[in-house]
Order: C-alpha cells, then sequence, then structure tokens
C-alpha cells in the first residue's frame, strides 16, 4: 500500500493490514537517494527508530502520522492520509506479492501435463485469483516455513486445457499486470552436435559466414557480449534481437519454438586460434537475417580454418551443453579432450592475498612510505597475508612520450624515483614486516605499461621496438566517449595517428618478458599479474594480430621458466583466445588451467555495480569454469562496499581471495569467516572446490527486476561432504527491495549434481540456514531429473526473504544414522563455505567421524529426542573428550556445536577427527 502526502515523500507499507511494523520510505522526486528523517513519531507522540540505511521506520503498532525535516508543516494532512487509507492496505497489498512462475513468464511444460501449478508469496495477507480458459481458480494459503521475513504462501492448481495456457492472477478481483503462459510441447529432442567451418583462403583478412543451424526464431537467451574494450558480459537476448555490432563470444540458449523439445539447451562456442580469430553477430549491412561468424586473421600464413560449433543437450542442463560445444571445437581442431588440470603445489592463488590497488588508493604512485604503513597495520591487526600484490604504481615511467602530454609508458625494469626504494628493498620490507607472507607478486600490463613502453627509451633500444597502429574498428560496438585521451587508454586519444604501441617484435617478445620477469624474481618476486591483454586486440593488421599471439605466448612461456607455471593472473583478458579460443581450450597451456579474471572491477561507480559483480562473475564463470581457467572473482573489501555480499562469493570462487581494505579499517569478522587455521597452524581460505553455477532454475529467472522479486541463487557441490550449498544473493534493481523465494525439492536434486545419479531410492538430509540459523529435515524421492517446470511442480520446502544487500547460504546435508538418532554433518558454521572444511565424514560402528581440515564451529543437526540428547551426546576431537553446546532446533532436531579454536597443531597433521555419538 503506498500513498503520497506531499510533493516530497512517499511510503510503502508492507505488513498486514490490521497491524503497521515496518514502513520503507522513498523520496518522490529521487527515488534513489537515501532519505533524511528527523522527527518519526507515532500516534501517541513517541519518537520511532528510523534506519537511514535501509530507509525503514520499525515500530510496534499502527503508525498514524509521521513528520519530517522536510514535510511538518503538513503533519496533520499525513495523519489524515494515513487515518483514510488504513482500511485500503489489503487491497493494495498485491504491490509486493511475488509468483512462481513470475507474471509475464513463459514456461514449457511436457506434452499432455494436465494440471499446472502458480505459488505466491507475500509479507502480508492477500486474496488472490487465477484465471485461465475462463476458470477462476482462489489461490489457498499453504502452510511453509519462512526464513527471514514471516511470509504468507498460496497455491493454485488449474488444469491445462490446451497446448498453450495463458494464466491471468487477480488480487481482491483486480487483474494484475503480465499473465503467466504454459506452452506444452508434443516435440521429443535427442542430444545432437553441430559445427560450420569457415574458410579464411590466402589473402583473406575478414571474412563473414551465416550460421545455417541456427535459426533466430527459434530462440532466446544468453549472450556473451563484449561491451567494453577488455571485457564481456552475458545480457539475456532473444536471438532475434542479436546485437550486430557489439562482438558475441558465446551463447546459451533455451526454445522458443514448440516445436522443439522444451527441455532442450543449446550452447553455441565460436572457437578461436592462434591463426584466426572469431566471434558472432547479427545481420548487418543489408546482409539476410541470421547468425554469423566474423573471422579476423591474426597470421599470415596460408589458409586458415575455423569452426563455430554448437552442442544441444536435452533434459541435461546448461553445464552439459556448454562443456559439449567447447569438446565439439576441441575435437575439431584436434586438441585433447582430456578433462583440464589444475595445479594446486603450492599456488599463491590458494591462500589469503592482499592487492595495494584500492588499499593504497587508485592511480597513486606508490612510495616506500605508505607501503610501510600498510603492512605494520597488516601486522598489527594479525591480518594472516600469505600472497602480497604490488599493484599499479610502483614502475619507472614517463609522460607525454605515447602519443598525448598525459600518456604513460614504460622507461626500465625498476621501480620510479619518487618510491625512496627498488623492489628488492620494497619485497623486504613487506616479507620482514608479515612473516605469513610467502610470495610477492607485482602488477603489469602485457604492453608493458597502460601506453606501452618509451619509443626513445633504453628497452626500446634493446629489443629493437617499433609502433604498432592501433584500430578502433578491430572490436565493433564499443562506444567511444568524444573527449580526447581518458588518462588511460591509448584508443582514446583524438588523433587516429597518434593511438600507436611501442611494442618487441614478435620474434624479441619472448627475450622482452624473459628479463623483465628474470629481473624481478632477482628482487624476491614469485608471481606477476598482467592487465589489459584484451586491448591488443585493437592492434591493427595482421601484422598486429602476430603481435598480439607472440606478446602473450613469449609473456606465458616466460613466467613458467621463471616463476614456474600457472603463477600469472591473467587480467583484463576477454577477448577471442581466452573466452572463446584456443586459450580457453586449453591447447596453449597444455591442459593446465591458468587464473584469469572473470569480471570487471569490484567497486566501480556504476548504478547497481555490487549486485551486477555478482552476477556477471556467476554468469561468466557458466563458461569459464567449463573452460581451461580459473576464474577470479577480483579484490574486495570486508569494511566497506557490501562485504559479506562479495565475501560469500569468493568463498564459492576457485580463484585468487584478495583483499584491499584501506590501511587498518579490515572487518576481523567478516575475514573470520573466509579463513581457518589448519591443524598445522597455518591459515587458509575455507572455500569450495567447484566455483559456484546458477541453480538450474535460476538461469532463466528475472532476478534484476525493481520490486520485490526472486533472489539469484547459485549452488556448489562438495564432493568431500557429499553435500551441496545454494546461495541466495538479494539482486533486485537499486537494493530498495526484499527479495522473495521458494525453495523445492528440485531445488534440492539439481544442487545434489554429484549424487542423484547415484540415488536409488530416497534420500535423508537437512537444510540448514546460516543466517537465519534455521533447520528442517527433508526427504526426496527417487531422483530424477528436473526440468524447469518440473522443478516448481515439486514438493515446495520453504520460502526465504532477503532484505537489500543480503545474502543465505542454505546447506544441504545427508543423514547418517548413527544407533537410534540420524546425524547431519554440516561442517564450520561459522563460515561462508563451512562444507569445505569437511574432508571425509562416515560412521563407525556407534559413532560419526568426521575429518575436518580447518578450526571453527562445528556443527551436527541431530534428529533424536531432544530431551534425552544432552545426556546421551559424546564428542571427541582426535580422541580427547570435548565440550560442546545444544541449541534446540524445533521438530526433533537439534544444533549440536564443537568449538575447535584451540584444537592443538600438529606438523605433518591434515585434519582432525571429531567423533560424535548418540
Amino acid at each position: 500500500m503506498s500513498f503520497q502526502p506531499s510533493t516530497y515523500g512517499k511510503f510503502t507499507f508492507y505488513n498486514s493490514p490490521s497491524v503497521v511494523r515496518d514502513i520503507r520510505l522513498r523520496p518522490a522526486i529521487f527515488p534513489h537517494a537515501p532519505l533524511c528523517m528527523t522527527d518519526l513519531r507515532d500516534d501517541s507522540r513517541n519518537v520511532l527508530p528510523y534506519d537511514k540505511n535501509s530507509s525503514r521506520i520499525h515500530a510496534n503498532g499502527l503508525i498514524l502520522g509521521a513528520s519530517t525535516s522536510f514535510s511538518t508543516p503538513v503533519y496533520g494532512c499525513i495523519f489524515k492520509a494515513i487515518a483514510s487509507i488504513v482500511a485500503d492496505m489489503k487491497v493494495m497489498a498485491s504491490d509486493s506479492v511475488v509468483f512462481t512462475p513470475a507474471l509475464g513468464q513463459t514456461v514449457a511444460v511436457p506434452a499432455g501435463t494436465s494440471t499446472a501449478i502458480v505459488y505466491a508469496s507475500s509479507p502480508c495477507a492477500v486474496d488472490l485469483c487465477a484465471k485461465a480458459a475462463g476458470e477462476h481458480v482462489k489461490f489457498e494459503q499453504i502452510n511453509l516455513d519462512s526464513w527471514g521475513e514471516q511470509l504468507f504462501t498460496y497455491k493454485a492448481t488449474f488444469a491445462t486445457t490446451s497446448l498453450i495456457s495463458e494464466v491471468s492472477v487477480l488480487a481482491n478481483n483486480a487483474e494484475l499486470l503480465g499473465k503467466i503462459s504454459f506452452v506444452q510441447s508434443q516435440a521429443k529432442g535427442t542430444e545432437r552436435e553441430f559445427s560450420t567451418e569457415i574458410l579464411l583462403e590466402e589473402g583473406d583478412y575478414w571474412k563473414s559466414q551465416r550460421i545455417d543451424w541456427l535459426d533466430v526464431h527459434d530462440w532466446e537467451g544468453w549472450a556473451w557480449y563484449r561491451p567494453r574494450e577488455t571485457w564481456i558480459e552475458a545480457s539475456f537476448t532473444h536471438l532475434s534481437r542479436l546485437s550486430s555490432q557489439s562482438p558475441t563470444h558465446n551463447l546459451l540458449l533455451r526454445p522458443t519454438n514448440a516445436e522443439i523439445d522444451p527441455s532442450s539447451v543449446l550452447a553455441v562456442f565460436p572457437a578461436s586460434s592462434q591463426e584466426a580469430f572469431v566471434h558472432l553477430s547479427a545481420s548487418r549491412n543489408g546482409e539476410p537475417p541470421g547468425v554469423y561468424a566474423r573471422v579476423r586473421r591474426v597470421n599470415k600464413a596460408g589458409r586458415i580454418k575455423v569452426y563455430v560449433t554448437g552442442k544441444l543437450s536435452v533434459h541435461s542442463g546448461t553445464t552439459t551443453a556448454i562443456r559439449g560445444a567447447i569438446d565439439v571445437a576441441r575435437a575439431k581442431y584436434g586438441f585433447s579432450t582430456d578433462p583440464f588440470v589444475q595445479e594446486s603445489d603450492q599456488s599463491p592463488f590458494d591462500r589469503l592475498g592482499f592487492c595495494t590497488w584500492s588499499s593504497i588508493g587508485e592511480n597513486v604512485p606508490l612510495t616506500i612510505d605508505l607501503m610501510d604503513n600498510l603492512v605494520q597495520l597488516l601486522r598489527r591487526d594479525n591480518v594472516p597475508i600469505s600472497s602480497f600484490i604490488i599493484d599499479d604504481g610502483w614502475q619507472d615511467i614517463r609522460y607525454g612520450y605515447n602519443g598525448t602530454e598525459k600518456t604513460r609508458g614504460l622507461w626500465s625494469f625498476g621501480t620510479w624515483s619518487g618510491m625512496k626504494s627498488n623492489l628488492s628493498e620494497t619485497v623486504s620490507l613487506i616479507k620482514n614486516t608479515l612473516p605469513t607472507v610467502r610470495d610477492v607478486g607485482v602488477w603489469m600490463t602485457l604492453a608493458g605499461y597502460w601506453n606501452s613502453i618509451i619509443p626513445g627509451s633504453p628497452l626500446a633500444q634493446k629489443y629493437e621496438m617499433r609502433m604498432f597502429k592501433l584500430n578502433r574498428d578491430n572490436v565493433p560496438g564499443i562506444h567511444w566517449r568524444n573527449k580526447g585521451f581518458d588518462g588511460q587508454q591509448s584508443g582514446t586519444i583524438t588523433k587516429p595517428e597518434d593511438r600507436a604501441w611501442c611494442l618487441p617484435p614478435p620474434h624479441l617478445a619472448y627475450a622482452f618478458w624473459k628479463d623483465y620477469f628474470s629481473t624481478c624474481a632477482e628482487a624476491g618476486i614469485s608471481f606477476v599479474k598482467v592487465d589489459n591483454q584484451a586491448y591488443c586486440s585493437f592492434l591493427d593488421g595482421v601484422e598486429g594480430g602476430e603481435e598480439f599471439v607472440a606478446l602473450w605466448n613469449g609473456m606465458t612461456r616466460a613466467a613458467n621458466e621463471i616463476f614456474g607455471e600457472n603463477r600469472v593472473i591473467h587480467c583484463m583478458a576477454h577477448y577471442e583466445r581466452t573466452f572463446n579460443g584456443d586459450i580457453g581450450m586449453g591447447a596453449a597451456t597444455h591442459g593446465k588451467k591458468i587464473v584469469i579474471r572473470n569480471s570487471d572491477d569490484f567497486g566501480l561507480p556504476r548504478p547497481n555495480v555490487n549486485r551486477d559483480h555478482i552476477r556477471h562473475n556467476i554468469y561468466n564463470a557458466m563458461l569459464t569454469s567449463q573452460l581451461c581457467l580459473i576464474p577470479d572473482a577480483d579484490m574486495f573489501m570486508t569494511c566497506a562496499q557490501w562485504p559479506e555480499y562479495h565475501a560469500v562469493l569468493r568463498a564459492f570462487f576457485n580463484g585468487p581471495v584478495l583483499l584491499a581494505d584501506k590501511p587498518g579499517t579490515w572487518d576481523s569478522r567478516v575475514l573470520s569467516k573466509l579463513i581457518g587455521r589448519s591443524p598445522e597452524n597455518t591459515h587458509e581460505v575455507v572455500r569450495a572446490s567447484q566455483t559456484v553455477r546458477p541453480l538450474a532454475r535460476s538461469v532463466w529467472e528475472p532476478f534484476l527486476g525493481g520490486g520485490v522479486g526472486p533472489s539469484l541463487k547459485g549452488a556448489s557441490y562438495l564432493p568431500d561432504a557429499r553435500s551441496a550449498s545454494i546461495v541466495l544473493w538479494n539482486t533486485r534493481k537499486d537494493a530498495l527491495d526484499n527479495s522473495v523465494d521458494i525453495i523445492f525439492e528440485g531445488d534440492l536434486v539439481d544442487a545434489l549434481e554429484n549424487v542423484k545419479d547415484s540415488l536409488c531410492g530416497t534420500w535423508n538430509g537437512v537444510i540448514w540456514a546460516s543466517n537465519a540459523r534455521r533447520a528442517r529435515s527433508v526427504k526426496l524421492g527417487k531422483s530424477k531429473a528436473y526440468s524447469d517446470s518440473g522443478i516448481i511442480a515439486s514438493r515446495p520446502l520453504t520460502s526465504v526473504s532477503l532484505e537489500p544487500q543480503a545474502v543465505e547460504t542454505l546447506t544441504i546435508a545427508p543423514y547418517h544414522a548413527v544407533g537410534s538418532a540420524k546425524i547431519a554433518t554440516l561442517g564450520l558454521i561459522d563460515k561462508y563455505a563451512g562444507l569445505a572444511a569437511i574432508k571425509a565424514s562416515q560412521v563407525n560402528g556407534d559413532r560419526l567421524s568426521t575429518e575436518i581440515r580447518f578450526d571453527g564451529i562445528l556443527g551436527f543437526l541431530v534428529a533424536c529426542d531432544v530431551k534425552a540428547l544432552k545426556n546421551q551426546v559424546k564428542v571427541t576431537i582426535d580422541d580427547v573428550v570435548t565440550d560442546f553446546s545444544i541449541e534446540p532446533q524445533g521438530e526433533g532436531l537439534s544444533l549440536v556445536q564443537v568449538d575447535l579454536t584451540t584444537a592443538k597443531a600438529v606438523l605433518g597433521k591434515a585434519s582432525w577427527t571429531v567423533e560424535i555419538g548418540i
């Protein structure tokens, strides 16, 4: 219910019609700005608590009036306005109802489906009715647990009498906007593979070719566009509206044609090589409608073949389709199709890291004093950093020699004079001050520095450097600002003739990088972050393409020889070879995975930047986690910019976990949920072994819209624990509204991806909500593959409501029968990815034995007679009886908590053994 008491204020009520307990306020003129409230009172003139961060008033009882610094004169009007519309609250309550499926959504269902189900969730009671084929079906309230804000849940079941059934919803006899369409398909699909060969004859530098097996009228889904020079991001579109300009590097599609099996998913992979780059786009310049491969030659020699491949999966999901399309391309090129290998031998990316970029200040030249202050504060607060990155600001650069007076180019391999220390002295400062630091890395770009190397520098002379032109047209669809040089990228320079880089020729690229890295290694550097890689796409002509390939190949070869394999963070590296080419397919690294930054920077000054950072990382990882790549979600802060929202993502990603807090401002509470102490007394990141992916249903769900609606839901299976996590992020637009979801039985089956195929009977276990600290037992029937519609048709288990900026982790763990009780191991319940601490868990006689890799609070959910539990439980850590606490959870469940934070360290010990018996 909302009303407009004056020009300045808009008040929205969310609770039941009898009592108003929670009001959110938004300015009418600037709806995304915080509202400054100074004098909020109830009808008894008692001051009401107001949270300026969430723009919410909290009150116990009906609010009849409110005044602010700008509307005090109209207090009486507000009083009357509120009093006059209290009776109408029920009518307007539909503003906060969330439907599953959503209004406006089309749901494909198998042929012969006789009934369809629609659920509705609301924080207040509401009268709802579904209308389909002239039939009116009332929504009936069902009893469903609510985690977070208390929710009313309703269900309507109605007959689907035709191939297309449209459902409209009425709230108090007023029809709501949008319909839900249930579309039946008679088609029965089969798995298929597709490929198109594009041949560049000698002398062909560019070629376009239509992909005949892609009908633009049949599909919709995610297109991985390149909207900025060095970054690729997924955007939802119907294939008929695919961009004709912005390069598309991958497609993940579902059918819109009823003649295609609705359980189908089609992945399309334009496979590039070291000889030719390929991306996709819609038709342009008078071409017939369709999807076209756009191929650019980057090697002078001979005839070149490239491929666009596809995989149509049926009833087997998005991951199968993506991986299948990649493997078809690998086979076409003659590459190995063996699984990629991730090295785990003391990598600097497996431990907690720190980066100077946002911490000391972006674009702030580094000095030894700034570095000393930072590391002293890290030591003071006992932040257990193991890997330390000296980011931009340390190098010996000069201004004004690379096109304009403000450009910056590399002069030598040393530090700049104002740093007042050389690289070796800086590394010594870091390691001597922070004894936990094992590895120190440095930053540079693939061109040496942002605007390459100074033409008159000693480096240019030694490596016979020459000028390479940059051509904006190499990457169409980029929006170029017409304000001259932006202070960073050479492509923004006004005069085309000044857009050029000074670089070593291809035959000397490896020598340049080997000498550079050798100099760094002599100073104590053991890994590097190489930035701005994809900007080399603008190097002009075939000659420029050859230079790009030689720079990357030479840099990677030199890094492997000097530092060891996989000791490079490949940053701003979203282009054909990585996202859809030989690097991503493992050919360039012999099947060994490398770390790549998975998204644009954390914390940029853009609308909705925090929620977009989460969704771009998760959706890019759908692809990058299936390539020969380790996705890196970028640094983040523990004390600013939605810390836990971002910390949870890092706990479910394989890449480096890098802090970037301002000196002395880190939040130990957030940090403690990310790291744990091992039995060998080292601190490591507690993170999932598999990068989080979208829950199958969430792939196509409208989780970015305004108002109350669904969250972005991810899933991660943890094989050692034989358990899974479902993570929900509130991604509603502008962070103004709660997210609301129903979790179904089919969602759990989807998350337990590596278990479901082996189930022959029932699965018994629990769901544990980490933040809500709520639990319930679950019994899943014989496992089966669920389509999206099948998931919604499966049994609802609980509803979850999250406030803006909030995230929730649901742990799904199996029961173990121990005597007369059932026990589920939750892992460390004080960590974001607590299941990752479990090395193994099994029943030994009358005890459940769990191997734990890190310290923390180990949680067990026990189903048995609660009254007798306290006297019957016995817990040991490495055979020594230990204390525990019990917290009742209701419905016969109890949470048993074991504190491992004081467990003894033992050199050479990989885990503690915790046993619980009833």
